[in-house]
């Protein structure tokens, strides 16, 4: 099963736990940017992974360096403050994290990398990328990751059809 689809049931169950008093997604959203669990840019990186890209729009890179997590993750804290208030009235929380998750726009995969910033793994640098010894032993190694991904498609497929076999 897709991330995308794995977060929209789960987002859909706590959508009718959110019709309590209390609004527990925008609680829980609050938790995850102040203490900022590891798995959160993993889902994310996950849920944007297969997301179709256009060609007719360019590629947009993100600069991490000198930012200052702080600064978003204070951001997001009032943000989510404001929309916890407004969440008690109205839910407000869930439908917009299903929209995220179901249309998945670049400003929240930037907002969640400026937001782990500080966490995660520094950028080489396009100077020392097009110096590096490592395109010829990368290109065999893509090479062998295409082999190895067809023989698992036809290994795949071998076992679809005997499981299919078994089942007539």
């Amino acid at each position: 099963m897709k991330t995308q689809t794995k977060c929209t049931l789960c987002l859909s169950t706590l959508f009718f736990i959110e019709l309590m008093p209390i609004p527990f997604t925008a609680i829980y959203s609050l938790y995850a940017v102040r203490k900022r669990p590891a798995w959160l840019p993993a889902t994310v990186e996950r849920l944007y992974a297969d997301k179709p890209v256009d060609p007719n729009k360019p590629v947009e890179e993100i600069s991490l360096q000198n930012h200052d997590a702080m600064k978003t993750r204070r951001n997001c804290t009032i943000t989510l403050s404001l929309l916890f208030i407004i969440d008690a009235i109205v839910p407000t929380v869930v439908p917009l994290a299903i929209y995220i998750v179901r249309r998945r726009p670049n400003w929240f995969k930037k907002v969640t990398l400026k937001l782990y910033a500080d966490q995660l793994p520094e950028t080489i640098d396009a100077d020392e990328d097009e110096t590096s010894e490592l395109t010829e032993p990368s290109e065999v190694i893509s090479e062998i990751l295409d082999q190895k991904f067809q023989e698992l498609e036809r290994s795949n497929f071998d076992f679809a059809k005997t499981v299919h076999r078994k089942n007539d």
